[in-house]
């Protein structure tokens, strides 16, 4: 996912604080003394816009899904664009974002979904939730696809969309292993000249 526009504010400086040290280490490997240091935030003034480090972390996946919708509704609402070509578009900025900022950054996302299984269950029921919500986005153009006959109408639009982000993440993730764009590549290639084609 892309980074969110940043705000001013106290709140929104232990947000970003926060999503940069969790981002380069995890959820629970860091602390509230490390990120309130990070923010130069005082302890007393964490606890006046969050009730706990777990009410924190769902804030931070609310802020960075919210900030990746902003980012996808003028894409994918793009009527200079056919369905297919918006839906390639998304992924084609996520990918030129990476060869701008490099391929071993990290997004806060997917980093917390490695870890659902330590997390509490408001926080995993936030991450389920960014990724619900980005799917549906990505369903309801493969939809237009398929009545445009650019995509496979034999596809159900919601079990594609799902398994988009689930092969998306994935090449992410080897992208920052291999250090190397060639994971997303491959992605984009798959994705849109096999998955995604319409049967003549």
């Amino acid at each position: 996912m892309l980074p969110v526009q940043k705000e001013s504010g106290t709140r929104e400086r232990l947000l970003e604080a926060g999503a940069e040290a969790i981002a380069a280490k995890s959820f629970n490997a860091c602390g509230l003394a490390e990120i309130l240091a990070a923010a130069g935030v005082p302890k007393g003034s964490f606890y006046h816009y969050f009730a706990s480090k777990e009410d924190f972390g769902i804030a931070l996946i609310d802020r960075e899904c919210a900030g990746y919708v902003e980012f996808l509704a003028p894409v994918l609402g793009d009527q200079t664009l056919s369905p297919l070509e918006r839906l390639r578009s998304v992924f084609q900025k996520s990918r030129d974002d990476f060869a701008t900022r490099g391929v071993g950054r990290h997004c806060l996302i997917p980093k917390l979904a490695l870890e659902t299984a330590q997390l509490s269950e408001p926080v995993h029921a936030a991450v389920k939730r960014a990724y619900e919500k980005w799917s549906a986005l990505l369903a309801a153009v493969i939809r237009d696809g398929q009545t445009a006959g650019e995509i496979d109408r034999a596809h159900d639009a919601d079990r594609l969309a799902n398994m988009l982000v689930m092969l998306w993440e994935g090449a992410t993730m080897r992208m920052q292993i291999d250090r190397s764009l060639q994971p997303v590549d491959d992605f984009l290639a798959f994705a849109f000249d096999a998955l995604l084609k319409a049967r003549s």
